[in-house]
């Protein structure tokens, strides 16, 4: 028996990779195996139907990505009280007049009387919000709230514009005559 091989008790080099395939395996369904919590997490998160109010609310005194900002809503003392933190310049104007322009023109028209291009469509009409309308006796601030907050079928521009934005369009919209 020249040629052959002893083997021994487990098998020589088939029995050493065996066993390190068993090992192996062992171990990789011992590690996966603690992954089925992990993996199961997601099955149980609660889903939410659109227009449904979370069942979570963010702690007491948590701070939004954002930032903390409050606008009061229209028409409260709060918002007529508010004032343009900013100083009202020609640079200002220009870019409010441009912001209404692209946000508010189709509406409310060039003029700010009601009359844009869309007014007649929509349901109520937009209003006069030029100086002889809701422009003319509404404060700043009461007009930074609508803009924020939006009113009577306005939608709320608190998404679209900044607050320094929003208080560029509502000094431009106080130069409407």
């Amino acid at each position: 028996m020249s040629g052959s091989r002893k083997t021994g008790a487990h098998g020589g080099r088939r029995g050493v990779r065996l066993a390190g395939t068993l090992r192996a395996a062992i171990a990789a369904i011992a590690l996966l195996a603690g992954c089925e919590r992990i993996d199961r997490n997601m099955w149980y998160n609660p889903a939410f139907k659109p227009q449904e109010e979370p069942v979570l609310l963010p702690p007491a005194g948590s701070v939004p990505t954002k930032g903390i900002a409050h606008v009061p809503a229209p028409g409260s003392d709060a918002a007529r009280a508010l004032r343009n933190p900013g100083k009202v310049t020609e640079a200002s104007l220009r870019e409010g007049k441009e912001l209404f322009g692209i946000y508010c023109t189709p509406c409310h028209g060039v003029s700010g009387k009601g009359d844009g291009p869309i007014a007649k469509k929509l349901v109520p009409e937009p209003i006069d919000i030029s100086g002889s309308g809701y422009g003319g006796f509404a404060s700043e601030g009461q007009l930074f709230s609508v803009v924020t907050h939006g009113a009577d079928g306005m939608p709320s521009f608190y998404e679209d514009l900044t607050p320094a934005e929003r208080w560029k369009l509502v000094s431009y919209v106080k130069t409407l005559k």
